[in-house]
């Protein structure tokens, strides 16, 4: 096939870029395989700079950079029954599937439920919604779910507990923290350290200092 001389940008006119009508593309499938467009692109590169480009350039860098927010709080929010709680990401360990403790005869109680196996590791497994109160049940809003056994940790201490469904990682600046309302119940304003807005529904954060010393003393009741 006879080629005839392309214009300075044919990838543009009669290439995948144009019309596409070059009767290049028929064997060559895209103007990248095009030997003119590769060429293009070479003159483009090898081109000299110019004569502003080094002195934009140094301005570009030597101007003070603006910093992104990094006091965002990362938390994870779960749902026991029909309350939406948090608590910060750096006291979650993992979430897995759900799975029914053993209990320890003489030991085991209502917030403290028994041990379970998580990864060859056994845990003591707590009930934080009799732990907080909360009754059973709650709002799905017809969506299917999932339960996990979540392990958390601080300093040592390890607990699994289990929620209704966790709905992942959120982060909010730290202002937009507000005090819990009168009408939150007395135990789960006890353990919160406020609340927060997600999308359309309000989510405490439980302070990890008050709720990991109420489970010790579970253990030791």
């Amino acid at each position: 096939m006879e080629r005839t001389d392309p214009s300075p940008s044919c990838w543009k006119e009669m290439g995948v870029f144009g019309d596409k009508s070059c009767p290049e593309l028929a064997v060559l499938g895209h103007c990248r395989h095009c030997r003119d467009y590769t060429a293009a692109g070479r003159r483009l590169l090898d081109r000299e700079a110019p004569l502003d480009y080094p002195a934009e350039w140094t301005g570009l860098l030597a101007a003070p950079k603006e910093e992104g927010r990094t006091d965002t709080l990362s938390v994870i929010v779960f749902r026991l029954g029909p309350e939406l709680l948090a608590l910060k990401t750096l006291f979650f360990q993992e979430a897995s599937e759900a799975a029914r403790p053993h209990g320890i005869p003489l030991r085991t109680s209502e917030v403290f439920r028994g041990i379970v196996n998580v990864n060859g590791e056994l845990i003591c497994c707590m009930s934080l919604a009799a732990l907080l109160e909360i009754p059973s049940g709650g709002d799905a809003a017809g969506r299917k779910v999932y339960p996990r056994l979540v392990v958390i940790t601080r300093q040592g201490q390890r607990f699994a507990f289990a929620a209704d469904e966790v709905l992942g990682v959120y982060r909010f600046p730290p202002e937009a923290l507000q005090e819990p309302p009168a009408t939150v119940a007395k135990s789960v304003r006890a353990m919160t350290a406020g609340i927060f807005r997600q999308e359309e529904r309000t989510v405490g954060l439980i302070d990890e200092e008050r709720l990991f010393a109420a489970l010790v003393r579970s253990l030791a009741a």
